[in-house]
Formats: structure tokens, C-alpha cells, sequence
């Protein structure tokens, strides 16, 4: 218990108190609901933007096994059937060299590459331009497969 100089006890005022703690109560209840607002907020844009991607056409793509382990090309294309793309054709690279991943660019489209780069985590891309290519990219499959295969 607080004494004062005079070696009075210092008695709070219960009252004050109260209404003290009922006020960082309620301060806590209102940062609360507005981090809950906020979170449902942020939800719903991310709603909103996967179902306007979802309403965009199709990414067309061609997936090629570089990496020379048998099946790799199907599996990535099992992976990428879980996305808004259509995997026209599944085969074999020319050769079997690649040790990492690879997107490549047939079709100057920046918006799906970007889309494509989101949805498959690939980061590495090199451009080869086609206006007679049915796909817009190719995934040249490497060693580093199971990167982006989840």
C-alpha cells in the first residue's frame, strides 16, 4: 500500500480506476475490431482479384522435360492444371541440359507472363519470340523440378 509523506495510507479512488481501465478496454476493443476489419477487408481484394484472373483467358503453355528424369513434364503439368492454364502439349526438350527451370516467352504478352511467373514461382524466363508458336510460353522442365511442383 502507497503512503503519502505524512504517513497517511493513500487510498485510490475505485471509481477513477474503474473508469480508467473501462477506458483502455474499450481503446483495445477498437483496435481489435478495426485489425478484424481490416483483415476482411484485405481478404475480399484478394477475393476479387483471383476471380477477376479467373475470368481472364486461359494461359496457353507447352511443357518440355529438360531435365532427362522420366515423367517430370506430367507432373508439372498435373501441378499446372490447378491453375487458370491450359497445358496444350507435353514432350521432351531437345536436349537434357537443364539444370534449372526456365520459362520461355513465344508470345510478347507481359501481363500473362507475369501471371504465369505468380501461379508457378519460376522466376527464370528468356524470351524467343513466335508469331507461329500455339503457345504463348514454354516451361522447360530442370533438375530443379521439385522446386515448383508442390
Amino acid at each position: 500500500m502507497l503512503t503519502n509523506p505524512l504517513n497517511r495510507q493513500f487510498l485510490p479512488n475505485l471509481e477513477k480506476l474503474k473508469m480508467i481501465v473501462q477506458r483502455v478496454r474499450n481503446g483495445y476493443l477498437i483496435v481489435a475490431v478495426a485489425l478484424v476489419l481490416a483483415l476482411l477487408l484485405l481478404n475480399s481484394c484478394k477475393k476479387q482479384e483471383e476471380q477477376e484472373e479467373d475470368n481472364l483467358p486461359a494461359i496457353r503453355v507447352k511443357v518440355l522435360n529438360g531435365s532427362g528424369f522420366s515423367g517430370v513434364a506430367n507432373e508439372m503439368r498435373n501441378h499446372l492444371m490447378k491453375f487458370n492454364i491450359d497445358v496444350i502439349d507435353v514432350g521432351n526438350a531437345d536436349r537434357f541440359i537443364y539444370n534449372r527451370t526456365i520459362i520461355v516467352v513465344k508470345r510478347d504478352d507481359e501481363q500473362d507472363l507475369e501471371r504465369l511467373m505468380r501461379y508457378t514461382n519460376i522466376r527464370r524466363r528468356t524470351y524467343a519470340l513466335s508469331n507461329e508458336a500455339d503457345e504463348s510460353f514454354q516451361i522447360i522442365v530442370g533438375k530443379d523440378y521439385l522446386n515448383y511442383i508442390k
